[in-house]
């Protein structure tokens, strides 16, 4: 890999070189992010036609950017417009920001690593070849002295595509469901009974002795207070006021108390207040703190639980470890609910984000996650 301080010097020298050498219309260049699961996006580029192009970010899977970067195997689309199926559009912003109707993409590589992504392509009728493919890789690794794949690029056919969000789209419609099942079991069996408790007090207090009336009164109003509660409780866990008023590290704390009061569960808490999180990156950290404690106090019959939220240099660490019985993490579908671990990745890797879990049999469990501050989510990507 070249000198960090380098890499973005030598990244237009590629995007200028390969297009006045081989009369690309545009050619796009793609550091590869410095944290694993990390975002991609344009960050040098000629020939573009819109500021957009740099506003596009990309996960690995995704798109020309994101195949080649998590197969680190070349791509060749001979005509969007027949190649790339209709329902994927939606994962090649590229085509659609700058008008491109054929293109080709490589890695350059540092040894087995991913250095950069390569793009070059024509807006006109010109179709690339495997001619130009193997000249733009050569040329390409001479401006650059990084090295190309032996493999040869991979053809994009329409009738092979398939959508890659499909999976976890119905996961999140299934998770949705699962939530909105939950809160109507809550309000009827929960709040519903609770409120049908007090009409019954204050319908029984017009029959009552006089002197009684006060009494029931009393009892119909404690009983509401414990409906305000419920309230207070469901909407809490649907979006914590504290988490918007006062960020993150509160929001977490307030949680760790509340688990104590729940669950009889000792929390150990070494929280950092940060001011420099992503609003929606905060969000992503909350859920992921509520699945990994949750699932904690449920499965793991741990007396205590470690919490840990801090920065390092370039981004935000959250920690949350128990002392109990520990599973086997290539099961990890036997733990949890919601989207479990699957979730909690799918979050994290939104803000070019990470998930560790660490567990064994009779030894416990840790889930770690970080993100770096400058994760911007997928908003970024449209």
């Amino acid at each position: 890999m070249p000198a960090e301080e380098n890499t973005v010097t030598v990244g237009d020298r590629l995007a200028d070189g390969l297009r006045s050498s081989f009369d690309f219309d545009f050619v796009g260049v793609s550091l590869a992010p410095r944290e694993r699961g990390g975002l991609y996006n344009w960050s040098c580029l000629a020939g573009s036609l819109t500021p957009r192009t740099r506003r596009i970010w990309l996960p690995e899977g995704v798109g020309a950017l994101g195949t080649v970067a998590a197969t680190k195997r070349g791509l060749v689309v001979g005509n969007t417009r027949i190649d790339i199926a209709r329902d994927v559009w939606y994962q090649f912003p590229i085509v659609a920001s700058e008008g491109l109707t054929s293109m080709l993409a490589f890695p350059l590589l540092s040894g087995d690593d991913l250095a950069f992504v390569v793009l070059c392509a024509y807006r006109d009728d010109r179709r690339v070849t495997a001619r130009a493919y193997a000249a733009a890789q050569e040329r390409a690794a001479r401006i650059s002295g990084l090295s190309t794949s032996a493999v040869e690029p991979s053809v994009l056919r329409a009738e092979s595509m398939t959508p890659v969000y499909a999976e976890t789209t119905h996961k999140i419609i299934q998770a949705q469901e699962d939530e909105r099942k939950r809160i109507a079991r809550e309000l009827h069996d929960g709040l519903a009974q609770e409120l049908l408790l007090v009409q019954i007090e204050l319908r029984k207090a017009k029959y009552l002795p006089e002197d009684e009336v006060p009494e029931a009164i009393k009892r119909a109003s404690e009983e509401l207070r414990e409906v305000l509660t419920h309230v207070s409780r469901i909407a809490s866990n649907l979006r914590p006021a504290s988490l918007d008023e006062l960020g993150l590290a509160p929001a977490i704390e307030a949680e760790c108390r509340q688990i104590e009061r729940s669950f009889g569960i000792h929390v150990t808490d070494r929280i950092e207040h940060l001011c420099n999180v992503n609003p929606d990156a905060e969000v992503a950290l909350y859920r992921i703190f509520q699945e990994a404690s949750s699932n904690a106090c449920k499965y793991s019959r741990s007396d205590t639980l470690d919490v840990e939220l801090a920065s390092d240099d370039g981004g935000v660490c959250l920690t949350v470890r128990d002392f109990g019985v520990g599973f086997n993490v290539d099961r990890p579908e036997i733990h949890g609910g919601g989207l479990g671990l699957a979730g909690m990745r799918e979050r994290a890797g939104a803000f070019g984000g990470e998930v560790s879990v660490e567990s064994a049999p009779g030894e416990g469990c840790t889930v770690r996650v970080r993100v770096p501050f400058g994760g911007q989510g997928r908003k970024g990507e449209a």
